[in-house]
C-alpha cells in the first residue's frame, strides 16, 4: 500500500514550473509599461511574455488576469479569461507620456485613482478619507 500511495501521490503533484529566463530582447517602449498599475485601489502588475504579448493581472489573490497580443492598429486584444476579445489600450497625453491604459471599462493608472487620470465618476479632491465614525 505505502508504493501505491506514493505512486499516486506522485501522478497527482502539479508540475514544477519552467525556471524563469530573461527575455532575449526587449522592446524599450513596452518595457517602460511594466509594473505597477492600480484599478482604483486594487494592484496589477503589467509584465512582457516571452510572445511578445502583455499579461495583467492582479496582485492580490483574486481578480481578472489575462494576457493580451499586439494589434496592428496599436492596441491589444484579450487572449483568455474575463477580458477575452477586449481592447487594451494604451493612452498618452498630448506630450506623449502614458496617462493610463483603457481596457473596456476599465481605467488603469499608475496610482490609486490618479487624480489626471479620466477616473470614471472623478475623484474626490478632499482625498481618501474613512466612513463617518
Amino acid at each position: 500500500m505505502g508504493i501505491e500511495l506514493v505512486r499516486i501521490v506522485a501522478e497527482h503533484e502539479p508540475p514544477l514550473p519552467s525556471p524563469w529566463r530573461p527575455l532575449p530582447e526587449v522592446d524599450d517602449e513596452l518595457l517602460a509599461l511594466t509594473g505597477l498599475w492600480y484599478w482604483g485601489p486594487t494592484p496589477f502588475g503589467l509584465s512582457l511574455l516571452a510572445d511578445h504579448g502583455l499579461e495583467l493581472k492582479p496582485l492580490r489573490n483574486s481578480g481578472r488576469a489575462s494576457r493580451f497580443r499586439a494589434s496592428p492598429d496599436g492596441t491589444w486584444v484579450g487572449l483568455d479569461h474575463y477580458y477575452a476579445g477586449e481592447r487594451l489600450r494604451v493612452v498618452r497625453d498630448s506630450a506623449g507620456t502614458v496617462s493610463h491604459l483603457d481596457l473596456g471599462t476599465f481605467v488603469f493608472t499608475r496610482e490609486p485613482y490618479a487624480a489626471a487620470a479620466p477616473v470614471p465618476g472623478g475623484v474626490d479632491p478632499e482625498g481618501w478619507r474613512g466612513l463617518p465614525g
